[in-house]
């Protein structure tokens, strides 16, 4: 169980990265960067490096993680467009499908 929002935040960022939530993401986004410097300023300057340390590591795991499912999605968008480039599709417009 989370002990601060912003732990509380992280934890709700990365079930939106999971369940491909991106608008969710930028909106916790920018209510961990407030939840952040709010308690950064309520620290003691030894604790701050530890509490920047922390940030950083879970900041650098989505990233990761946001990567990996964008390096998806591109894979994913390549394929279709191959298929449809040698399917007939019977009209005039193009049609995409993804799987999640």
């Amino acid at each position: 169980m989370p002990d601060t929002p912003s732990e509380s935040l992280h934890e709700s960022i990365q079930k939106a990265l999971y369940s491909g939530d991106f608008e969710k993401v930028r909106e916790l986004s920018s209510a961990l960067g407030q939840a952040i410097i709010r308690e950064a300023s309520a620290l003691g300057r030894n604790e701050r490096g530890a509490f920047v340390e922390r940030g950083l590591s879970r900041l650098s795991e989505h990233i990761s993680f946001a990567r990996v499912l964008r390096a998806h999605v591109a894979s994913q968008l390549q394929e279709n467009t191959t298929v449809c480039l040698y399917q007939s599709t019977g009209g005039d417009g193009h049609s995409w499908r993804f799987d999640g």
